[in-house]
């Protein structure tokens, strides 16, 4: 079969034309990683919900940088640990240097999706196209929930101020006008959530704990107990949280 000159280039001419018409979603293999790393760093310790995911992407290095933003913060539907639970897109805008001189601009915003589950990422970081004229959004600020070093020696002299015989209600009246306020983050300006007291007496043995949960799986535990006339006050460690010992008042009662 002939097929003319003037047809071929016709047909070339078009595939040219499709092919630069085309709209590109913007990145590159520098965006691309950054973003793999991102997604890495903040699907672990995990997180109750989208706007966890997104304050752990904005406290990383690249979070604070001032060609970063999250445009979208959502929360899924789910029902298995499996399940997609949460959803950010965020935008990463790259400049060109000064030295680049590659066909094209350098310069452009690269923007991304990505899921995650209670694991970690259920879905690579995929490009798409950035929302027409999205904002950055910020997720509002947690106040802090762990426990302050300074309870430590206030909680001790509680425990020395005690009387020989106290009931729980007396010990945890003590510890309510004994223990420091709550510290104010200097960045959200909100203040610490107190940790859950726990109380036991036996006779003039008097045990405390108090505990907090600071993560999904992350938790901070202070214990204290006046027995035969001494005060011991002392937390628990990150591996022996990990180990599940006990964060309560019947605890500190028997701990050697």
């Amino acid at each position: 079969m002939k097929v003319s000159h003037g047809v071929v280039l016709l047909g070339c001419a078009a595939l040219v034309a499709s092919f630069w018409l085309k709209p590109s979603v913007a990145g590159n293999a520098e965006t691309d990683r950054q973003s793999d790393t991102l997604a890495d760093a903040i699907g672990y310790p995990r997180q109750a919900d989208a706007a966890g995911f997104a304050r752990a992407a904005l406290a990383t290095p690249l979070g604070r940088s001032n060609g970063f933003g999250v445009l979208e913060i959502t929360d899924l539907p789910h029902d298995d640990p499996r399940d997609p639970m949460a959803r950010l897109v965020w935008r990463i805008h790259h400049e060109a240097p000064d030295t680049d001189w590659n066909v094209g601009s350098a310069t452009f915003d690269a923007c991304y999706r990505v899921e995650f589950d209670y694991y970690g990422t259920s879905s690579r970081p995929s490009r798409i196209t950035c929302p027409a004229n999205a904002a950055a959004v910020t997720p509002p600020p947690l106040p802090r929930r762990d426990i302050s070093p300074g309870f430590a020696p206030a909680l001790e002299a509680v425990l020395w101020r005690l009387p020989a015989t106290a009931s729980p209600q007396e010990v945890r009246a003590a510890l309510t006008s004994g223990m420091p306020a709550l510290p104010v983050d200097p960045e959200t300006h909100l203040a610490g959530v107190p940790p859950e007291v726990f109380v036991q007496v036996h006779g003039s043995d008097v045990g405390v704990a108090l505990f907090a949960r600071t993560g999904v799986e992350d938790t901070d535990c202070m214990m204290g107990r006046r027995v035969g006339g001494k005060v011991r006050v002392w937390s628990l460690s990150a591996r022996d949280q990990r180990m599940e010992l006990p964060c309560s008042a019947e605890a500190a009662l028997a701990a050697p």
